[in-house]
């Protein structure tokens, strides 16, 4: 029973992706997934890396015929290669899914990018398909990582994003390259891909280069990110599988991940006299829709000492929890499938609120959340992403070159 559920989780994800995104054989933004459903017309190129990924399953699985998944996987490398906006080879944030043009003035991020690598570097691995490499290649090979490298304070760091338009998203009013990782956070999977490309020499200062802020929550001792947000600790290891992997500081990242759910899962029964919706099931203080739209909520500890959330909680916390934590996740899934309405066509809406008398369901689906419901379920059930993601040679050698080593 518990598969069963688990793979309807992952099927329904699936179908997802072959709804929302542009197939049309004509368009120069084929390949290219939408943002989320209440928005047709805009797309994600982190939720591309999902689509691509998605591929890998429907081809496990049988939801989708191999030559039908070898095509699209094709076909959306070329869209990336050929058409969609980038700069220095880092993709624009978001795009008009019909062209493939850049979404308003956007920015070219550093993570989302990133995210379509490993959707990339996943279906390379995966098809062995001589056209997909050559363009996997090209596409990895562009990215210009040493352009947004920079030192401060006698640390390497990396560069967030980039905007040619000094009033576009996140410039504030200077044109540029944008803010620093100089934190841990949702990044990780930047430090492996660029020491296993042609920046490699550069990789394991960065890594050592970022913040370690490591607080306490109750019996729980972890890194936190500076606004705790749950989805820093998941999207890393949506394709990285660290369980086994230590740094040569003897940090376990998949260990961390796992305490920080935990954590956020005490911290959310804490706080259940405030919000009600919370409780050991429903937990996690995550970035989702809410009743007044999109936010990004914090649990404690966390930079500013402040618990940011008004009692919402996404499906995707506790499913995207599934390594780390199977046996919480498991009762959250089964509890949240007797919640009226929360489950419709592509699985679980993307979240939930019943601090009123009239319970709030989102009527939308996030392609990001929903990808990483998928990735997180496939871990748990057989590996297909992580273990095509682990064996492809650039992680193997970013993984040699950060000094990561099986325990």
């Amino acid at each position: 029973m518990e598969n069963k559920t688990l793979e309807n989780i992952q099927k329904t994800a699936f179908q997802f992706f072959q709804d929302f995104t542009n197939f049309d054989e004509k368009s120069t933004g084929y390949g290219l997934t939408i943002d989320h459903t209440n928005n047709l017309e805009s797309a994600s190129i982190a939720a591309t890396g999902f689509m691509l990924s998605s591929l890998i399953i429907g081809d496990k699985y049988g939801y989708i015929n191999h030559e039908k998944a070898l095509h699209q996987a094709r076909k959306t490398l070329f869209t990336l290669y050929h058409h969609a906006e980038n700069q220095y080879g880092f993709y624009a944030h978001y795009f008009d899914v019909r062209s493939g043009q850049r979404r308003g003035k956007c920015e070219y991020s550093t993570i989302d990018t990133a995210l379509a690598l490993c959707g990339i570097i996943a279906v390379d691995s995966y098809f062995k398909d001589d056209e997909i490499s050559k363009l996997s290649q090209l596409i990895l090979e562009r990215v210009d990582w040493a352009e947004f490298i920079f030192e401060k304070d006698h640390k390497k760091l990396l560069h967030m994003s980039y905007n040619p338009d000094k009033d576009g998203a996140y410039a504030l009013g200077k044109a540029g390259l944008i803010h620093q990782w100089d934190m841990f956070a949702e990044q990780l999977m930047m430090y492996v891909i660029i020491g296993g490309g042609k920046d490699r020499d550069q990789a394991y200062e960065l890594y050592q280069g970022f913040d370690r802020d490591k607080r306490k929550y109750d019996k729980y001792e972890y890194f936190i990110s500076p606004g705790n947000t749950l989805f820093n600790y998941q999207f890393p290891l949506a394709w990285l599988d660290l369980k086994n992997y230590l740094d040569d500081q003897n940090i376990s990242w998949f260990e961390n991940a796992k305490i920080a759910t935990l954590a956020h899962q005490k911290c959310s029964i804490d706080h259940q006299g405030a919000f009600k919706t919370f409780s050991k099931y429903f937990f996690g203080f995550n970035a989702s829709d809410t009743p007044i739209g999109y936010r990004v909520f914090s649990a404690l500890p966390n930079k500013l000492n402040e618990l940011k959330t008004d009692g919402t909680v996404a499906p995707f916390s506790m499913i995207g929890s599934l390594p780390f934590t199977p046996e919480e996740s498991m009762l959250s899934i089964d509890k949240m499938l007797e919640i009226k309405n929360l489950w419709g066509k592509y699985g679980f809406y993307d979240a939930f609120n019943l601090e009123d008398e009239q319970p709030w369901i989102s009527n939308r689906y996030i392609a990001i959340d929903k990808g990483l419901e998928m990735l997180m379920v496939n871990a748990v059930l057989t590996k297909d992403v992580q273990n095509a993601f682990m064996r492809h040679k650039v992680i193997i050698k970013g993984l040699e070159t950060l000094c990561w080593v099986k325990k």
